[in-house]
């Protein structure tokens, strides 16, 4: 049993076509990942915590919030998609969307329908406000999470999988993606080009903030709000493929800076909300060097660049797509059940008791679903594998009745 587990992370690793895959790539995913499923479960041990004391109250109110992962995802994703164009292999747009459209349409249909189903048969959720937000029949909240518009259309994030906003930000920037891309390698010298990107990084990064401090109007559920992260991994990923950064020497100093900027992630994650505008900007600032600074340790730091790359680690990162799609409903209906025999005592404990409990329920349900469901589409023929496996079965019946009996 334990030489199985130990093989899992090599069984069920990545399926990939790039001969360049980082594990350390995926280590950051691990981190972003996780952010995410210590937030939706810390909030769930604080909702159904019944009678907070009033300094309870204001200490919840630090929990790091889940965006700061959402803004590492972001800027991963820009590396990412910039890679194959800005290291001289770009794809033809047929392959670039068909690829996007075959690896992550399925396991987001899939999931999305099951919440669909289950909400419509079980009782309606209790404290989920995102759920309520919306008073679009379930039918209506569905197509638009289907198409990636809910947040356009409703002006809320999806009632079915709330956390699905931030992938229809993906959506918009896989469109524009290959566009940006083109314009952004029309500047020939790069280290111009690097220098720009950045002040574009900077310039965006204001707007989107001004356009999310609005509160109103459609353009706060657009990429516009978020995209300085997509072109910070865009910069990152240019500056990558020039200087070879993963083949660089390791150093001490890259692993002090994976601690300042864990650290400092977690900060502006907590101080999210309720600053005047030119605080929330430096917040945002901070964390964009902060990201900066674990992309740099997973490059090039000791022991860091090692943590990273663990089997288990890279492992669970390249599933954070399904335990992403997956995991709030998870983690929301065990709220619900634990809340049912586990009274809490104290805001301390809510938190400590749901992490120990649900997130390793949210990773157990995730790592099926990835294995179910996500990981078959990383094989770019399974849609014609699948193809041929149908005719053959269809046909099969027809062969075998008009078979000579002997």
């Amino acid at each position: 049993m334990l030489a199985w587990i130990r093989r899992l992370p090599t069984t069920l690793a990545r399926v990939t076509t790039s001969t360049t895959y980082v594990p350390q790539i995926d280590g950051l995913r691990f981190l972003a990942i996780f952010s995410v499923l210590f937030y939706h479960a810390g909030t769930r041990g604080e909702r159904f915590y019944k009678h907070p004391s009033d300094a309870e109250v204001v200490m919840a109110q630090y929990l790091p919030h889940g965006s700061l992962g959402v803004s590492l995802f972001f800027f991963i994703s820009g590396y990412i998609i910039a890679y194959p164009f800005l290291s001289g292999r770009p794809p033809s747009l047929k392959h670039f969307f068909l690829r996007r459209l075959t690896r992550l349409e399925p396991p987001y249909i899939v999931a999305m329908l099951i919440c669909f189903a289950a909400l419509s048969v079980v009782p309606p959720p209790v404290e989920a406000p995102n759920f309520y937000f919306t008073q679009a029949p379930l039918w209506q909240s569905l197509i638009a999470t289907l198409t990636y518009s809910h947040s356009l259309v409703f002006g809320e994030h999806p009632r079915l999988n709330p956390p699905a906003w931030s992938l229809e930000r993906e959506v918009q920037f896989y469109i524009l993606a290959p566009l940006i891309l083109y314009i952004y390698g029309k500047i020939r010298v790069r280290g111009v080009r690097i220098i720009v990107g950045l002040v574009l990084t900077i310039v965006l990064l204001v707007l989107g903030e001004f356009v999310s401090d609005s509160r109103t109007g459609v353009l706060r559920n657009t990429l516009l709000a978020e995209s300085y992260g997509f072109m910070l991994g865009i910069v990152a990923c240019d500056y990558s493929v020039w200087k070879n950064v993963f083949a660089m020497p390791r150093k001490l100093i890259f692993d002090i800076g994976f601690v300042i900027g864990l650290i400092g992630i977690l900060v502006t994650g907590a101080l999210q909300f309720n600053l005047p505008f030119h605080f929330q900007l430096a917040n945002s600032l901070f964390r964009g060097i902060c990201v900066l600074l674990l992309f740099m340790a997973a490059a090039r730091g000791t022991w860091s660049k090692t943590f990273l790359g663990l089997p288990w680690i890279a492992f669970v990162g390249g599933a954070c797509y399904s335990i992403y799609l997956v995991h709030l409903p998870v983690i929301h209906a065990g709220a619900q059940v634990l809340s049912k025999f586990v009274v809490f005592g104290s805001l301390g404990e809510a938190w400590v008791i749901s992490w120990a409990l649900l997130i390793p329920v949210a990773l157990m349900v995730g790592m099926l679903f990835y294995a179910l469901i996500e990981r078959p589409c990383m094989d770019p023929r399974w849609p014609e594998k699948a193809w041929h496996g149908a005719v053959q079965l269809i046909a099969r019946p027809w062969f075998n009745r008009s078979a000579p009996e002997t």
